[in-house]
């Protein structure tokens, strides 16, 4: 009885584990990240996921309101996988925007998950630090 009762609160313990959301911020050798995001010139942004971690694994942006980010021109950011399954693949776009959280995809989470950003079309300029609490994340787990 007392093994069952054990056993159950183990189970337990561990499915919660699992379910916990971690909010992944990109592999980076310091901060801040300075993304400079034009039509001549993509940016990569790669994400370490833990080793077992259950997913999803969900790619968002947050920036807190009066966040610094410049934009002119054509502004929209295409959102390419550089790696996984579908490497080239679009998978979403987005406008970078202070206030606001904006979930560009969810994916099955992988080691490394990389991807490009690129002005979707005509002559833009798209430019933000990467810092705690402010930049692409990845949510990994039941966020």
């Amino acid at each position: 009885m007392y093994f069952t009762a054990v056993a159950a609160t183990l189970v337990t313990l561990a499915a919660s584990a699992s379910a916990a959301c971690l909010e992944q911020a990109p592999s980076a050798i310091g901060f801040p990240i300075n993304f400079d995001i034009t039509p001549e010139r993509s940016d990569a942004v790669s994400f370490q996921i833990p080793p077992n971690s259950v997913g999803p694994c969900t790619l968002v942006a947050k920036f807190p309101a009066g966040y610094p980010i410049t934009s002119t021109g054509s502004d929209l950011v295409n959102v390419a996988a550089v790696d996984g399954p579908a490497p080239g693949a679009l998978v979403g776009a987005l406008r970078f925007r202070a206030g606001t959280t904006v979930v560009v995809n969810s994916f099955a989470c992988r080691d490394v998950m990389s991807y490009e950003l690129s002005i979707a079309q005509g002559d833009g300029e798209v430019k933000f630090s990467e810092i705690q609490g402010a930049g692409l994340f990845m949510d990994v787990g039941d966020c």
